[in-house]
């Protein structure tokens, strides 16, 4: 059986059979459910490195432990 995916507007995704859906599509529409086609793809973006190029972020510095005695 074929399945379609819908979205709702809140972006809420659910799946049903497609003879569920194709005889009901105005009530889908009606009720804010629309087909689902899928993530857009992300745009990837480029960090450009300004400054100096030598420069290096400073290393953490270690953390001194202390021990509670018992009394």
């Amino acid at each position: 059986m074929e399945t379609v995916k819908l979205i709702s507007k809140k972006g809420d995704i659910i799946e049903r059979l497609k003879i569920q859906y194709e005889p009901n599509e105005k009530i889908w529409a009606e009720r804010g459910w629309s087909i689902y086609e899928g993530k857009p793809k992300p745009v990837e973006t480029k960090i450009e490195a300004s400054g100096d190029p030598e420069w290096q972020p400073e290393a953490p510095k270690p953390k001194k432990k202390s021990k509670k005695k018992a009394k």
